[in-house]
C-alpha cells in the first residue's frame, strides 16, 4: 500500500491538464453550453476528483470511506461513459454538413467519432474490470489510474489544438498526435514504475490512443461512414 501513498498528489497533474484543455471550448462559454453538456463535464471532473480522494483514503486509513465513496464513484463513470456516447451524434452531424473548414473536416468529424466511441468504450471495460479485481490491490488501483489515460485525448486534445492554432497553425492531426504520443509515453512510465508494463490496463489506454493518429483517414472511409449514419441517427 506504501507505493500508493502519494499518488493522490500525482493525479492532481492530469485533473489540471484536463481543466485547462478545456478552457477555451467549455469554462469560457460555460453560461451558453446547454445541460446535457454541463452533466458530462460535471461527471467526468467528479470522476478526476475522485481518483485523487482514493488513494489519499486508501493509503491514510480510511478504508470504509474508501468503499462508500467507490461505491458512488461507479455511478459517476456511469454517468461520464453515457453522457460522451450520447454526443457522439453531434459529430456525425458535423460531419453531414461538411465540417467548418480546415482542419475541422467532415473527415475530422467522422472519425472522431470512432476515435472517441472506443475510448469510453475502454473506460467502461477499465471500470468493470477495477470491480472485478477489488480485492488486488495493484490491478485494482492500476484499472483506475489507466481510465484517466483513456479519456485524456479530448480535454488535453483541444488545450493542445489551441496553443497550436494560436502559435503555428490549424493543425489539428499534429496536435492529437503529440497528445497521444504524451499519453502512450506516460502510461509506459506507470506500468514501468509499478513493474507491470504488459499489464492489460497499460496495453489497452495504448491500444485505444493508436487511432488518434488515423483519426482523418478513418473519417475518409466510405463503409464506415455510411454505418456511423444509420448507427447514429439523429
Amino acid at each position: 500500500m506504501d507505493k500508493f501513498k502519494n499518488l493522490h498528489l500525482w493525479m492532481i497533474i492530469p485533473f489540471v491538464l484536463m481543466q485547462s484543455g478545456f478552457i477555451d471550448s467549455y469554462w469560457m462559454t460555460w453560461t451558453s453550453e446547454d445541460w446535457s453538456t454541463h452533466i458530462h463535464a460535471f461527471s467526468a471532473m467528479f470522476w478526476y476528483i475522485l481518483l485523487m480522494i482514493q488513494p489519499y483514503l486508501a493509503t491514510h486509513g480510511n478504508i470504509q470511506a474508501h468503499r462508500t465513496w467507490g461505491m458512488i464513484g461507479f455511478f459517476v463513470a456511469g454517468a461520464a461513459v453515457f453522457s460522451a456516447i450520447s454526443f457522439l451524434w453531434q459529430d456525425v452531424h458535423f460531419g453531414d454538413i461538411g465540417g467548418f473548414g480546415e482542419p475541422f473536416t467532415a473527415d475530422f468529424f467522422y472519425g472522431i467519432v470512432l476515435v472517441e466511441l472506443m475510448m469510453m468504450t475502454a473506460f467502461a471495460v477499465a471500470v468493470i474490470m477495477a470491480i472485478v479485481h477489488r480485492k488486488r490491490t495493484d490491478d485494482h488501483a492500476l484499472w483506475l489510474i489507466s481510465t484517466i489515460f483513456y479519456i485524456m485525448m479530448p480535454g488535453l486534445g483541444r488545450g493542445l489544438e489551441f496553443l497550436m492554432f494560436t502559435f503555428y497553425g490549424p493543425y489539428a492531426l499534429l496536435a492529437l498526435s503529440i497528445c497521444s504520443v504524451m499519453i502512450i509515453v506516460t502510461l509506459l512510465i506507470i506500468g514501468w514504475r509499478f513493474k507491470k508494463i504488459t499489464h492489460p490496463a497499460i496495453l489497452l489506454g495504448i491500444a485505444v490512443n493508436i487511432p488518434t493518429f488515423f483519426v482523418y483517414w478513418i473519417g475518409q472511409q466510405a463503409w464506415y461512414v455510411e454505418w456511423i449514419q444509420e448507427f447514429m441517427k439523429y
